[in-house]
């Protein structure tokens, strides 16, 4: 009998490597920018990211978190995961008195960054990291708070006007 191949592609997975994260809240709730919720998030993603060997960037929308770290081993990633969903969700649920038993979407999605001269791979998902707040919530990335958008400005990745819309800079219309 044939072996049944599934439709998904084999997971890229490295050791000594950066990956892209993005994981959902069940449902797609908007329950990340609830009161007390994006701080205790970026807490916990603090104090859970030590086990990393770094924590590169984050951002927290409404319904999903989109990190960028870097890991020794992938097994820490999972261990990270496991731990990070697991406590956010129950602090979530005493915060916001949820009677719900998920918090999180089944899985995350995940990209190992691919390095070479002429790839762009970091780059383009550091942008896209920073991005999503404008994307989602027309909020330019220096002024959105649920991020560490000033730490990319500060190693020089991004401008601090990246996404920034000036009205002041608009040609003057003639009547």
């Amino acid at each position: 009998m044939p072996r049944k191949i599934s439709g998904k592609p084999p997971r890229y997975d490295r050791d000594y490597s950066i990956y892209f994260l993005t994981f959902c809240t069940y449902d797609r709730k908007a329950l990340l920018h609830q009161p007390g919720i994006p701080e205790m998030l970026i807490e916990n993603l603090r104090f859970y990211g030590k086990r990393l060997r770094e924590l590169i960037g984050y951002t927290i929308m409404p319904d999903h978190i989109h990190l960028l770290m870097e890991v020794e081993k992938v097994a820490h990633l999972s261990a990270f995961l496991r731990d990070f969903k697991k406590r956010a969700a129950k602090e979530i649920k005493t915060t916001l008195s949820l009677t719900q038993n998920h918090i999180w979407q089944r899985g995350t999605m995940d990209h190992c960054i691919r390095f070479s001269w002429s790839n762009k791979d970091f780059e383009n998902h550091i942008r896209y990291l920073y991005y999503n707040c404008y994307k989602h919530l027309g909020i330019a990335p220096k002024d959105f708070p649920y991020h560490n958008f000033m730490d990319a400005v500060s190693k020089g990745w991004l401008d601090m006007d990246f996404f920034s819309f000036d009205e002041t800079r608009l040609p003057q219309k003639y009547e």
